[in-house]
């Protein structure tokens, strides 16, 4: 196996990783770390903005990176002894067995999401479209406006 990663050769760093996951999940064991693209986006710019504007620009990136519900598998948090043990297999059971309504439904809202963002994004841009018309419309009514004579001025 090789690994090309932007025309460089990756199979020694990456080749490895990818081995050792393969090897644990023939084990059936399962990854802990959180995938990157499921890592709830930093929130900190927002209160770096130096602006409505800004603030609403970044607002919107987390909005669109973040708008998907998703059922991936996860572990459940387990009580020590036998009861605790009993628990989180019966709970793991259950999450397998009703996984086909969760997927379904999770489907449903994140075409709502999705809608959503998306609304809220042309709103925004539909906005900014209306104050530059509005600017536009402002600054022509100035410049004809100072083409008259001052009041009190008769001549």
């Amino acid at each position: 196996m090789k690994l090309s990663v932007a025309g460089q050769d990756r199979t020694h760093d990456l080749g490895r990783e990818l081995r050792q996951q393969a090897a644990a999940m023939e084990r059936g064991e399962t990854n802990h770390k959180p995938k990157p693209a499921l890592v709830v986006p930093d929130i900190m710019p927002l209160a770096r903005a130096q602006s409505e504007a800004e603030y609403l620009d970044q607002l919107i990136d987390l909005i669109r990176c973040r708008n998907a519900v998703d059922t991936l598998d996860f572990t459940i948090p387990r009580k020590p002894g036998v009861v605790g043990l009993f628990m989180t297999r019966l709970k793991a059971f259950l999450w397998k067995l009703m996984r086909y309504q969760h997927d379904r439904i999770a489907f449903q809202q994140n075409l709502i999401n999705g809608m959503q963002g998306s609304a809220l994004e042309y709103e925004i841009v539909l906005r900014q479209k209306a104050v530059a018309d509005l600017d536009q419309r402002l600054k022509h009514l100035e410049s004809r406006l100072a083409s008259f004579p001052p009041p009190g001025n008769p001549s």
